[in-house]
């Protein structure tokens, strides 16, 4: 058995202006290799909503290679914030990236995801709390999640933390659904559903809803089959 110093565990990059934040991502030291094997491997990741690294930059240490897709200038490039908690400094991802001199294994892309090819070349495909954002809202969830999974390779990982609903609103509006709804979104041939967990409900105040409110997180973790051998 590996020593667990050879696979050490994932965390949240800390110096993240979302740190503090919700996430299911540390879980993924159960299914992600991190340590040697990844060093040597290389295996591609896609983080959909790289932000300014809380999920990018700890995959990079970790060995991989990872695409980040952020469209968010203030969270690439650096700024400061005003809040109702007081003022936050955002190191952006581009000098977070240089400073560690990792900016030769994460291209950064500038688009909407759903304009990317979605032919199956990354071993780890994430998105944490960006499917019910205003601008994926010109797709359907169905739509978004055929999409993210389709970018996944035989024998890769899909994890999503979404939110469930926690008012009529968000009940009806179709991005907030339930784990018998998620189920249903993401089965498909060709892979298993490692897990579909309700996580609990969390206040919070934050860019974009600085008004103390509440978020039903859970999360979904699913497994693409290697193809079949002819």
């Amino acid at each position: 058995m590996l020593e667990q110093t050879l696979n050490p565990p994932l965390e949240v990059d800390r110096g993240s202006y979302w740190a503090p934040y919700f996430t299911y991502f540390p879980a993924m030291s159960r299914y992600l290799p991190t340590g040697v094997y990844a060093q040597q491997v290389r295996p591609r990741a896609c983080v959909l909503g790289a932000s300014d690294g809380k999920f990018a930059l700890p995959l990079l240490r970790a060995g991989w290679e990872v695409v980040g897709v952020e469209t968010d200038e203030l969270f690439l490039d650096g700024g400061e914030l005003d809040l109702v908690d007081g003022r936050h400094e955002v190191v952006g991802l581009r000098k977070r990236l240089a400073d560690e001199g990792l900016e030769d294994r994460c291209t950064i892309v500038e688009q909407d995801y759903m304009t990317l090819p979605a032919d199956g070349e990354f071993q780890f495909v994430m998105g944490s709390g960006l499917w019910s954002m205003p601008p994926n809202r010109h797709h359907t969830l169905q739509a978004l999640f055929d999409h993210a999974m389709g970018m996944v390779a035989p024998g890769g990982i899909f994890f999503a933390d979404w939110l469930i609903g926690l008012n009529p609103e968000e009940r009806a509006c179709g991005y907030y659904p339930g784990l018998e709804e998620m189920g249903r979104i993401v089965a498909r041939d060709g892979w298993e559903v490692f897990e579909n967990t309700d996580l609990g409900i969390y206040g919070e105040s934050h860019l974009g809803f600085e008004q103390w409110h509440y978020h039903r997180y859970a999360a979904i973790v699913a497994h693409r089959f290697h193809a079949a051998a002819g």
